[in-house]
């Protein structure tokens, strides 16, 4: 199963139904993808969704991660101190390093110096690269049933 983490402003972007990205919500609901988090990273979620959200939904989403088999908790790790213009988004990177993470998902500019000077560190991918190589492993998977 692939492992994953998720800035906050991603999971705000897959949680709503309509959006074209909410398959990756269910996705992880479904445990088809390994969402990995840091009790930091926890926190966030639940302030940045707070100020979006009602209480109440905010706690099934973070109940929904937490209760989740195939969350990934990481309690331990590095901190590699990579992102210099806001120190915060660190925790993000740290968790991905930590947890064997295969990419993090994140439109936050402060983060692309992980594709100038990181990349082996972290696989960096937008929003709308994961999209697109989340397709393509689906279609490599749909060719590969109608071959057999």
């Amino acid at each position: 199963m692939e492992k994953v983490v998720l800035d906050t402003n991603i999971l705000l972007q897959i949680i709503p139904s309509s959006s074209d990205f909410h398959y990756i919500w269910l996705k992880i609901n479904k445990g088809e993808l390994a969402v990995c988090v840091t009790t930091e990273i926890l926190y966030e979620y639940e302030e940045i969704l707070s100020q979006r959200m009602p209480k109440e939904l905010v706690s099934k989403i973070i109940s929904l991660i937490l209760d989740n088999p195939h969350t990934i908790r990481v309690s331990e790790y590095v901190r590699w101190g990579v992102v210099l213009s806001d120190v915060d988004d660190n925790k993000f990177v740290d968790c991905a390093v930590a947890s064997g993470a295969k990419v993090l998902v994140s439109d936050d500019k402060h983060l692309r110096v992980l594709k100038e000077k990181w990349k082996p560190l972290v696989d960096l991918k937008t929003l709308q690269e994961y999209h697109k190589y989340l397709q393509s492993k689906i279609r490599s998977i749909s060719g590969t049933r109608r071959k057999l």
